[in-house]
Formats: structure tokens, C-alpha cells, sequence
């Protein structure tokens, strides 16, 4: 009954209800003057819908992202690292503009701002975002520097507020590191980006730095166990899915650029 209860529950919110909706039109289009087509179509994006939104699929799509770098990496303790923050978007006040990290940049600056506490290696922070869509005049690095002294953090920070992607943020920060001149640099990002900021970050970084993998949130959970409930649509399970749909068109770009092609040959 409470299998039931949570079906209902599902299926009378989005994206539960757009499914239904679709369905119901797919129906409609069957009646005469019949649309076969119309109705098989409906029906494959109803379909579509349905597994992008079920649990057990967003789970599987996500699940091969960051296995490269399943736990955050570290330098010597001796060793004098920059961290570079990737940024992530950031909450709007009611006034429409930027205050604080969306949550995806919250758990990458919460990550940061606990190394900064605990090892004594990090000597600064770069935190690296701009002003994506040029509507705010506020970067998404002095959004996260603000939050990261509110958080009680004492390092120095150096922004980089002019990337607007994966690809700009690493290209940029290199260009900080070189003029820092130092030799060990940590990448924080969600353990979902970690592998593609990875990628541009061995493509971007001067040969003589050592690179290391931070994936905030946490080792990723590896296996599942497939309940009815991980078969019912849910919000949450559609843009964790569009997330890694996300991911994997990003990583599949990246590697038709040139830069990439010719990693792969002289790997």
C-alpha cells in the first residue's frame, strides 16, 4: 500500500506528470483521425522521460564519472600547493543578483576551505569563475571568496574571474600558476567534474607542475540495490541524470580539439 501511495505521489508532480500528460496525448492521437506517428513518437519521448527521471539510470549514468580519481589526492606535506577552485554558479538575492555559491560550488568551496584549515602545504587559493552571461558584473570567484571569509578562511586568495567554462578555467589558472611559479597544484571540483577539469588541467599546466585530483563530496557509491522505489520518477533523479548527460557531451568535445588530439599521440 505505501508502494502505491508513493507511485501516486510520483506520477501527480513533475516530472510524473509530464509523463502522464505525454501518454495521455499519445493516446488522443491514436483516436480517429488516427496519427500513428504522432502517437509513436509521444510515446518514445515519454519513454525517455521516464528513464532520465528513475533513479537506478541517473545512478548509472553518473556512476563511470570521476572513477579515475575515486579519492582526493594530496601533495607532500612539505610541498608549498596552490588549490584552484572551480567555480559553479551562484544563488540570485531578490534582487537578481549573485550572493552566495549555487550548492554545486558550495560543496567545492566547503571542500577547499577545509584543506586551507588543515594542511599546512596550501599556501593559496585561486578560486576561478567569471561572470558567465555578463548580466551580473559580479564574478562567481568573488562570490566564493566572499563566502570563503565568512567560512573563516585565511589564505590568500587569488581570483580568476574571466573563464566562462571548464576549458577557460584551467587555461586561465595556468597562466596564474606560472607567474606563482609553484610546482604543486590541487584541482577542486564535484566528484562528477573532477575527471573532465582533470583532462583540461594535464592539457593547460606547465609540464614541470604535479597535479592533484580533489573531488569534492566524497567517494562515489559503487553499487545499488534496485528497489521499486528507484524505479519512480523523480526531479532530483532528472537533473542528476542531465548532469552526466552533460558531463559525457562536454568530455566527448573536449576530446575532438586539437590540444586533445595531440595528447592522445604523444601518450
Amino acid at each position: 500500500m505505501f508502494l502505491l501511495y508513493k507511485l501516486a505521489g510520483s506520477l501527480v508532480v513533475p516530472p510524473g506528470c509530464f509523463i502522464v500528460a505525454i501518454l495521455i496525448i499519445a493516446a488522443l492521437a491514436m483516436r480517429k483521425p488516427r496519427k500513428p506517428f504522432l502517437a509513436g513518437a509521444l510515446c518514445v519521448l515519454a519513454a525517455a522521460m521516464y528513464v532520465m527521471s528513475s533513479p537506478v539510470f541517473a545512478f548509472y549514468i553518473n556512476k563511470p564519472l570521476g572513477t579515475a580519481y575515486e579519492k582526493p589526492q594530496l601533495p607532500p606535506k612539505d610541498a608549498k600547493a596552490a588549490v584552484i577552485v572551480l567555480g559553479g554558479g551562484s544563488s540570485l538575492d531578490e534582487d537578481g543578483k549573485p550572493f552566495q555559491p549555487s550548492a554545486a560550488a558550495m560543496e567545492r568551496l566547503y571542500a577547499a576551505v577545509k584543506i586551507s584549515k588543515e594542511q599546512p602545504w596550501c599556501s593559496r587559493l585561486i578560486f576561478s569563475g567569471g561572470d558567465v552571461y555578463g548580466k551580473h558584473k559580479v564574478s562567481e570567484a568573488a562570490v566564493m571568496k566572499y563566502a570563503a571569509k565568512i567560512m573563516g578562511c585565511r589564505k590568500n586568495i587569488i581570483l580568476e574571474d574571466q573563464s566562462r567554462n571548464t576549458d577557460e578555467n584551467l587555461k586561465y589558472c595556468a597562466e596564474i600558476v606560472k607567474k606563482l611559479g609553484v610546482k604543486d597544484v590541487v584541482v577542486v571540483t564535484n566528484n562528477f567534474h573532477i575527471e573532465r577539469a582533470m583532462n583540461f588541467a594535464y592539457q593547460y599546466m606547465p609540464r614541470n607542475v604535479r597535479l592533484y585530483a580533489y573531488p569534492s563530496g566524497g567517494v562515489r557509491q559503487k553499487e545499488i540495490q534496485v528497489t521499486p522505489e528507484m524505479l519512480m520518477p523523480s526531479v532530483g533523479s532528472l537533473s542528476a541524470s542531465c548532469s552526466g548527460i552533460k558531463e559525457w557531451i562536454g568530455m566527448a568535445v573536449a576530446s575532438l580539439t586539437p590540444e586533445q588530439q595531440k595528447k592522445k599521440v604523444l601518450s
